[in-house]
């Protein structure tokens, strides 16, 4: 009895970290530039007015 629980312990510490790894598997950079700017303003001096909303 104590064999199969230790057997089964390890088998699922090991399917816990195979799923974790490729849970947290990137997928390559899908991060955006960060503005403060309206897109395509041409003197920068359009703000956002969503980025303020309470």
């Amino acid at each position: 009895m104590r064999t199969k629980m230790t057997i089964l312990a390890i088998a699922y510490i090991a399917i816990s970290g195979l799923l974790l790894a490729i849970a947290h598997q990137s997928s390559g950079p899908i991060t955006t530039e960060k503005t403060d700017r309206a897109s395509g303003a041409g003197t920068g001096s359009v703000f956002l007015a969503e980025r303020f909303a309470g």
